[in-house]
């Protein structure tokens, strides 16, 4: 493990190894509790509903696996929950603690349902993750909040001692972010399966498009999306558009194609 240290100037600030509790054993908590153990805190337990699947990650980073929120450790300086959603508050209800600073990971749920604790916040990294893939950590944009000013800065400082791509971020602002995250990957991703499907369906290799999708990323970081936008749509090219239409047996797909191809269209329009 490494020492937890922060360096600023010729000075070094020293920032002390956390006792931490970790709810939920999924993506987001597996890669959390890796990078936490792996910078020298404290992770106690690893709390999920299915007792293997925490002990699997209790394994790795030296915690104490449960399956019962009931279970928690009433003296630990940071709970973090990093379940669904839907969860958050059916957990935050069940954490019985008083000094310990309870934060979720959640780029859409709004930090109050945390507000039944005296100390609570945000702990958001702005990534999707993979249990097998590992993050790099350095790149990863960490959003956080807190609700004092003394809270706000004991999250920040357990941020920066896994992240050196720290931001302040309020609840309104993580959810503005989180919504543009969502079309990014989510949308992204889901378009890419829709493409992976059709060369399948049509025995053309869909490896022949990934130097493409690597460029568009490329252009997209350098450029603004809309100028650089190229295509049928953006020609208004009704007759090539209509030609893909009719290779597309699958309704869904061609909903999606038909919706997107008329968005890219009136956008050039208005931004003309």
């Amino acid at each position: 493990m490494e020492n937890v240290q922060a360096f600023k100037h010729s000075s070094i600030v020293i920032v002390m190894s956390k006792k931490i509790c970790l709810i939920g054993a999924g993506n987001v908590g597996h890669h959390l509790g890796m990078r936490l153990f792996k910078k020298g805190h404290d992770v106690v337990q690893v709390f999920s509903r299915r007792l293997e699947k925490a002990a699997s990650l209790a394994s790795e980073i030296k915690a104490t696996a449960i399956n019962d929120l009931g279970l928690l450790v009433s003296d630990a300086d940071f709970y973090i929950i990093a379940v669904h959603d839907d969860a958050i508050q059916e957990v935050s209800n069940q954490i019985n603690q008083e000094n310990g600073i309870v934060v979720h990971t959640s780029g859409s749920i709004n930090t109050s349902v945390l507000s039944k604790h005296a100390f609570y916040g945000s702990f958001y990294p702005l990534q999707t993750f993979t249990i097998n893939k590992l993050p790099d950590w350095k790149t990863i944009p960490f959003c956080f909040c807190g609700n004092d000013i003394s809270t706000e800065k004991k999250i920040k400082k357990l941020v920066q001692s896994i992240s050196k791509n720290e931001h302040l971020i309020s609840d309104e602002e993580r959810l503005s972010l989180h919504l543009p995250a969502v079309i990014v990957n989510n949308f992204t991703n889901h378009l890419i399966g829709i493409a992976k499907d059709i060369c399948e369906e049509k025995s053309v290799p869909f490896e022949l498009l990934v130097p493409l999708l690597r460029e568009s990323l490329k252009k997209a970081e350098n450029h603004d999306p809309f100028e650089i936008q190229t295509g049928p749509a953006k020609r208004d090219d009704q007759k090539t558009i209509k030609k893909h239409l009719s290779l597309l047996k699958n309704e869904q797909y061609r909903s999606v194609y038909q919706l997107l191809s008329e968005s890219i269209l009136k956008t050039n329009v208005d931004k003309k």
